[in-house]
This record gives structure tokens, sequence and C-alpha cells, in this order.
């Protein structure tokens, strides 16, 4: 996803912090699971390279079992890379995720998710 905004020169961005929260669910009923589920989110400042391992900014894995009573949360945080701060800074960066993981299921399941929270918190200095 591009993320446009007018940077405000005054401002001097030291870093950025991700405080992120992902919900998987299943919609099958008496469907187990077993095995894991990992989301990697990404941050960078060109959409053709966002998903390089050196524009990864944070990885979580969770046990799937959880999915058969309810669901199942990956949450986490993380700090940006100087690049990443340097692309956050510029006025247009790009965030996207990526889900794998290696869980199975006892019969054919649909398992959804949802973004709970992604929140970019920055922090820095302001020039009068």
């Amino acid at each position: 996803m591009e993320i446009r905004y007018t940077p405000d020169p005054r401002l001097n961005l030291t870093g950025v912090a991700l405080d992120y929260k992902v919900r998987f669910a299943s919609g099958t009923p008496g469907a187990s699971f077993q095995g894991s589920v990992v989301y990697t989110a990404y941050l960078g400042g060109d959409a053709g390279t966002l998903f390089l391992e050196a524009n990864k900014l944070a990885e979580g894995t969770e046990d799937v079992s959880g999915l058969s009573a309810g669901g199942v949360c990956v949450e986490g945080q993380a700090q940006a890379t100087a690049a990443q701060v340097q692309a956050l800074q510029r006025g247009t960066f790009y965030v996207g995720a990526r889900i794998s993981g290696d869980a199975t299921s006892n019969q054919e399941a649909t398992v959804r998710y949802r973004t709970e929270r992604f929140l970019l918190r920055l922090s820095g200095t302001v020039r009068p």
C-alpha cells in the first residue's frame, strides 16, 4: 500500500516503531488445526522492492491449534531501520504484509484474518 503525505520540513524523524496485531479465525466448524502461521510486515521506499528482506519490519509466529477454539492472534512490536526511517521522511513510502507458515487442517477449511492494529509511532525532533 502506498502512503503519501507532505512532510513538515521542521520535523527530523529519528525513529519509527511498529505495534501490530493480526487475528486469524476459522470459518469452518469442526475443523482442527496444527502447525504455525507467520505474519511478516514490510516498510520501504519503493513498491517494486517492498518485499525484499532489507525492508522487513517485523515478523511474528503463532501456533494455530487455537483456531479450533475461536482464534489466534499474532502480535508484536518492532523498530524500523535507518533506511526505513528515511523512506518515511521522504513523504511517500510503502507498507505491506505476507502471511505464510506450515498450518494444516483435518479437513478443507476457511481461515479469515483481520488486521486489528498496525500502528506506526514516530519519534524525532521539531525545529522552530
